[in-house]
């Protein structure tokens, strides 16, 4: 974890003490793409299946010159940390020695992951605090989208017929649903794509439920309702779309 906080710390110093930016410049209409990339600690339900994961994706952004601002925003999320809940799965097919057999009778190698994908809107401002740069500034924001995630089951050459094709379906602990996401950051645009970026803590709080019509890992149907909590850091790579960039700049 901290080798993924100091950096980003780093280019938000950069961000906020070595802006360069028109001395004339006034709030602008900016539509923007970002390339994204978080690093995430599980809470709620989600804290007993999963440990930390990280996601890559994209946004697109829309600031209006009144500093109100929307995105549309979407992820992958991947993790190779798993939980108890998440690693007894198998446990009703495994052998005495606590081994699954698989249809040669030798020893299954399954691998176990965790992959997901978020999608939604948010919209927020962005307040611009002791900064000749007017389009840039803390920004806070707040979202709602569709979150899922399932445990991935990567069965070594195929050859456990247990956990292939409908019954691979019962153990991956497949949710989805409706969430809700806030992000608190900084927002810095300057002359240069490469200075634009996006830096901050993003809270997303998914409200989920299992889709599939049958867990083996439990023999029955899971009903329950589960509030799946995610708190991370992100950092994005904005590309503005301008026509041209001012034409006198200054330090601060």
């Amino acid at each position: 974890m901290t080798k993924i906080v100091f950096p980003i710390l780093m280019l938000f110093s950069i961000a906020m003490f070595s802006q360069k930016t028109s001395t004339n410049e006034e709030k602008k209409l900016i539509p923007s793409i970002s390339f994204n990339f978080g690093y995430q600690i599980p809470g709620g339900d989600l804290a007993s299946r999963f440990g930390n994961n990280s996601n890559i994706g994209g946004s697109f952004w829309l600031k209006l010159p009144s500093n109100i601002i929307f995105s549309i925003d979407g992820y992958y999320l991947f993790g190779n940390e798993l939980k108890e809940e998440a690693t007894n799965i198998f446990d009703g097919i495994k052998n005495s020695d606590g081994n699954i057999i698989d249809k040669y009778g030798k020893f299954s190698t399954i691998l176990l992951s965790e992959r997901g994908y978020y999608f939604g809107i948010k919209s927020g401002k962005v307040f611009n605090i002791g900064s000749k740069n007017k389009n840039s500034g803390i920004i806070a924001t707040f979202g709602v989208g569709f979150i899922e995630h399932h445990i991935n089951i990567e069965n070594d050459g195929n050859r456990t017929p247990q956990i292939l094709d409908e019954y691979k379906k019962g153990y991956d602990k497949l949710v989805n649903g409706i969430a809700l996401q806030q992000f608190v950051g900084y927002i810095y645009y300057g002359k240069r794509n490469l200075t634009n970026l996006v830096i901050g803590v993003e809270f997303t709080q998914g409200f989920t439920k299992s889709r599939r019509s049958y867990d083996f890992s439990i023999m029955k149907y899971d009903n329950k309702n589960r509030k799946d909590l995610y708190y991370g850091v992100k950092i994005g790579w904005l590309i503005p779309f301008l026509k041209r960039a001012p034409a006198d700049f200054y330090y601060n």
